[in-house]
């Protein structure tokens, strides 16, 4: 059996989870647009309140999609209908998830967006909101896209001082709107949520990232202000959308049925829809529990890893992100999140002294050039991991852990550890065992060869 660390990319079903999803297959499998079964619209009501509890949001301002690729390509393509002449200005960040930097690029490339990528601060990984600042542009910047955490790394952006700040802004260039989405899918079941707090105009959350299905959802704020028919004739002239109550446009991707408020249509999967509003209710319950059993794991694991290297630091030393690497003002802040030991009853206020993910470990080896964290992974008998450079080549400049300041060397060293709710000390202790004879292995082989020569 092995010991899995890969919660960031996935997590199993929760069991409550796959009961609903199992149920809602077996006796609500109607098509939820036919007038003679109520069973799948209520199913799918249900999950709609749900989610939005869970991100204390209006439940009128979801709609239901295949996943976070979707929902982030659903804002993208909102953004890229430009009658006015002048390119609308994207800006982003230089350490997001593919399926925000990927689509962008693309519509750069075909010349319908200008695109302004900002660099993170490489002592933390964080966006500056002073960066974000200084790239708006009066009647040309009409959207951001800003991930919430870091996959690799588990650095928070600061969002809600992002979007404060921008709203500032605004209000100095009366003519100018600028949109704000940012993809949660990290952040879920992680942290404490607030989506009327954050001020977003678009979210994306990503069911299977939170032991929900692998389908997601998309919130716009005031979805339901614009009608989808009014939608596709919507364009980037803003003017279109002249106040900000007026609410977020989206853009219909696909057109047919008119399901999803006639925004998203196509027959709903109302068995997985069901089960990601389960995902939501459990978090809602739950958070608190979750976060605190996450913050003691990771806690153990970086303790483990430290006393089990430390005979090695004469040739090989380990190093986590935000622990031993990291601006110091930001170091272990986040580790007295419980007072006294125990959870509070409201986490949602809490957010602010969070300044990595709870349940994420991203750590390099130094001091041993060639190291390679995929030889490592692969002689680790039970410990399921991903590495944590994303690059493909050493000339790849928008990896995560480049833009935070990795040398290419470091980079490839690196492995990134994501715990998840039934992670246990004994899953720590056999994952750390797994590295540290792997590394002892890879050294004792480099040793040899250079005897050898």
């Amino acid at each position: 059996m092995g010991v899995y660390l890969d919660h960031n990319s996935t997590t199993p079903l929760a069991p409550e989870v796959l009961d609903v999803v199992k149920s809602v297959a077996e006796c609500s499998w109607f098509n939820p647009s036919s007038a003679y079964d109520r069973k799948a619209k209520d199913a799918i009501k249900q999950s709609r309140l749900s989610v939005a509890k869970m991100l204390n949001a209006n439940p009128n301002d979801f709609v239901f999609t295949s996943g976070g690729t979707e929902s982030n390509f659903l804002v993208f393509n909102t953004f890229s209908r430009n009658s006015s002449g002048v390119l609308p200005l994207v800006i982003t960040s230089n350490i997001e998830h593919p399926s925000v930097s990927l689509p962008l690029s693309r519509l750069k490339a075909l010349d319908l967006i200008e695109l302004a990528i900002i660099p993170v601060n490489p002592s933390t990984g964080v966006v500056l909101v002073e960066a974000v600042l200084n790239e708006l542009r009066p009647n040309r910047t009409i959207l951001i896209s800003i991930m919430l955490a870091n996959n690799e790394t588990g650095a928070i952006m600061p969002i809600e001082d992002i979007v404060r700040a921008v709203r500032a802004w605004e209000s100095k260039n009366v003519s100018s709107l600028v949109f704000i989405h940012s993809d949660l899918a990290q952040a879920v079941g992680k942290l404490p949520l607030d989506l009327t707090r954050l001020g977003l105009d678009y979210a994306t959350i990503v069911g299977h990232k939170f032991y929900g299905p692998r389908i997601g959802c998309l919130f716009v704020r005031g979805l339901l202000a614009t009608k989808p028919d009014a939608a596709l004739n919507w364009s980037v002239t803003r003017r279109s959308v002249p106040v900000r109550e007026s609410g977020a446009p989206l853009v219909p991707l696909f057109l047919g049925g008119g399901q999803e408020f006639g925004f998203r249509s196509g027959t709903e999967n109302t068995p997985m829809i069901a089960g990601l509003g389960k995902a939501a209710e459990l978090i809602t319950q739950n958070l608190g529990v979750y976060i605190e059993h996450m913050l003691k794991m990771r806690r153990c694991l970086e303790h483990e890893l430290h006393s089990a290297f430390l005979p090695l630091a004469a040739r090989v030393r380990v190093c986590i992100f935000g622990v031993d690497r990291c601006s110091p003002d930001v170091a272990d802040l986040d580790l007295n999140w419980f007072p006294n030991g125990k959870s509070t009853d409201d986490p949602r206020s809490l957010i602010e002294r969070f300044h990595r993910l709870p349940n994420t470990v991203n750590l390099t080896f130094l001091g041993c050039p060639g190291l390679d964290s995929r030889r490592v992974l692969e002689l680790c008998p039970t410990l399921q991991a991903s590495r944590g450079a994303a690059c493909h080549s050493a000339l790849h400049n928008s990896c995560v852990l480049q833009a935070c300041g990795y040398s290419v060397e470091e980079a490839v060293t690196a492995i990134r550890l994501s715990i998840g709710r039934t992670t246990t000390l004994d899953d720590i202790v056999h994952a750390v065992n797994d590295l540290k004879r792997a590394v002892s292995s890879l050294l004792f082989e480099r040793l040899q060869h250079t005897d050898n020569c």
